[in-house]
């Protein structure tokens, strides 16, 4: 048992080694992509929020501060510092363009930028937690039911444990509620079948994952550190902390939760039958 333990623990050391070797090379080699030119252009006036040039802006920024740390690079605080300055400045950039986001080409690069930097942190502030539900409101998600039914059954989200989303909260069975993420397990989505909305409660509703989870060993610790651990230190919005959720009853795990699940199950698998024909 105990090999088993040191192996494991091993594995997961490794995996986080391996994982900031990736972030490392990934910011190289966005700095090489960003010509002279473009640090010029960067010098003499700010880039357009979302362009080309304002993601080799970030990048830039990025190599600048972790260059002027440099002495602390021993430690990754180098890394830490520019990753901090990065991500405050993002949040501050989507905070002053809320609508910039919507159908922009650069949609998926903002958020892979963003949570590349977040993930370089040995923790996150109160703000950049928080600044997830931001983030979450750009998933696309529908506020029906049955329209979400449809996406999933086009693959474009797919039904996902609501393990911690079926707190009853007002006149909400918890009970009832299902949870889907999309694809790429950034963007989560809470509906209740009773009402067939979308949940939004403070209890209940679906956050941004900086660190997607997973069964795989270094994901699940990532998804711990950068998601779980914030959640249960803050809750998931500002005034309902984890304890507020906590007190809550929870439908969890009743046959009423199963076979809500499953009818949910069914009308997904039906509508992929309908779309197959």
């Amino acid at each position: 048992m105990k090999k088993k333990i040191i192996a494991f623990c091993v594995l997961i050391v490794v995996g986080i080694l391996f994982f900031n070797f990736c972030s490392e090379n990934s910011l190289q080699l966005h700095k090489e992509v960003c010509s002279t030119d473009i640090t010029v252009y960067i010098d003499k006036n700010e880039s357009l929020f979302l362009s080309d040039e304002y993601f080799c802006e970030v990048n830039l920024l990025f190599e600048q501060i972790k260059k002027e740390n440099g002495k602390l690079g021993i430690l990754n605080e180098s890394n830490k510092i520019a990753a901090k300055a990065v991500v405050n400045k993002m949040m501050d950039d989507l905070e002053n363009n809320p609508n910039s986001l919507e159908n922009h080409k650069n949609y998926k690069r903002f958020f892979e930028t963003f949570d590349k930097n977040i993930r370089e942190l040995d923790s996150i502030t109160e703000r950049m937690h928080f600044f997830r539900n931001t983030l979450n409101s750009y998933s696309g998600a529908p506020a029906n039911l049955l329209d979400m039914i449809d996406l999933t059954a086009r693959g474009e989200w797919q039904l996902f444990s609501a393990t911690f989303h079926r707190f009853n909260y007002g006149s909400i069975n918890g009970a009832l509620n299902i949870k889907v993420l999309t694809a790429d397990g950034r963007f989560e989505a809470v509906y209740n079948t009773e009402t067939g909305k979308i949940v939004t409660d403070p209890a209940n509703i679906g956050t941004y994952n900086y660190a997607p989870g997973s069964i795989n060993p270094v994901k699940f610790y990532l998804h711990n550190k950068y998601d779980k651990k914030p959640w249960k230190k803050w809750g998931n919005t500002k005034g309902f902390s984890y304890d507020d959720i906590m007190r809550l009853e929870s439908g969890h795990g009743s046959d009423e939760a199963k076979n809500n699940s499953k009818e949910v199950e069914r009308l997904i698998q039906q509508r992929k039958s309908q779309l197959a024909n």
